[in-house]
């Protein structure tokens, strides 16, 4: 994703760059209003409005509410540590042995995201599939979702 995500397009990641900060500053910032700013995902990264159902975005928010930290912390070492982990592998020439499915929501495309080249980089056995939804698919797109692991399973 850092590769992937530049210029105007890295717009969209604004919380990658947020959470990528040193301990402190971010977690203060998201815990100052952390139902707006877990909500604005919900709002912004779906296709329908209602894929998220207020009992189910309660639960949601209550869950990032009392996992910011770890939240924060996870997001930070995609910056950090994966980075660095991610490019001894590639350097060593390991990949990925086991059949991977990667499922993309279409707009990931439009971001300059080709996740089907960047996944079969590290993967021989890998199907790709772009599915019609945002970024939650599992809410918006289950029986997709469902079709994909079950294959996986399969293979």
């Amino acid at each position: 994703m850092w590769e992937a995500l530049h210029g105007t397009t890295a717009a969209v990641g604004f919380h990658l760059y947020l959470m990528a900060q040193p301990p402190g500053l971010p977690e203060r910032m998201i815990e100052a209003d952390p139902d707006a700013f877990f909500g604005h995902f919900l709002d912004t990264w779906t296709h329908s409005p209602d894929a998220v159902p207020a009992d189910v975005r309660a639960v949601y928010l209550e869950a990032c509410r009392n996992a910011v930290p770890s939240i924060v912390a996870d997001y930070r070492a995609s910056a950090g540590p994966d980075v660095a982990h991610d490019q001894a592998d590639r350097a060593a020439g390991n990949r990925l042995s086991m059949p991977v499915t990667v499922l993309q929501q279409d707009w990931g495309a439009a971001l300059g995201y080709e996740a089907a080249a960047l996944w079969g980089a590290w993967a021989a056995d890998l199907r790709h599939s772009t599915v019609s939804c945002g970024h939650f698919m599992a809410e918006e797109a289950p029986a997709d979702v469902a079709t994909a692991l079950r294959e996986l399973m399969a293979r």
